[in-house]
């Protein structure tokens, strides 16, 4: 017969990798349909948006593959979290806050297509 090894993970980390699995999912789905809302429609708010949901879920898959793999204290793994959080809830911020009538893109040839 052939044994193979298991390793007896605690719940906590079963609970906490399952969680981060479906947030990962769920956070690049959103960073995609608002991408993909701003291609559509030239919508700046849809940009500000793809931009401010990436810059909250790509730095937290990042450093978690990162933080396996090279020895980073906690404080810098903080500051990281914190800085890139602030520039994802000021693009965020500038999403909803955004005009929409006056802020599509420019299409390349100087003028605005509304």
């Amino acid at each position: 017969m052939i044994m193979i090894p298991t390793t007896d993970l605690p719940m906590e980390a079963i609970v906490q990798g399952s969680l981060f699995l479906v947030l990962s999912v769920l956070g690049l789905a959103i960073v995609y349909f608002a991408f993909q809302g701003y291609q559509r429609n030239r919508s700046r708010p849809m940009l500000f948006l793809a931009v401010g949901f990436a810059a909250i879920i790509v730095p937290e898959m990042a450093m978690a593959v990162v933080t396996r793999f090279v020895a980073i204290s906690q404080f810098e793994t903080v500051t990281v979290y914190q800085v890139t959080n602030v520039f994802a809830f000021l693009c965020i911020l500038r999403a909803i806050t955004m005009d929409p009538d006056r802020s599509r893109a420019d299409d390349g040839r100087g003028h605005r297509d509304y």
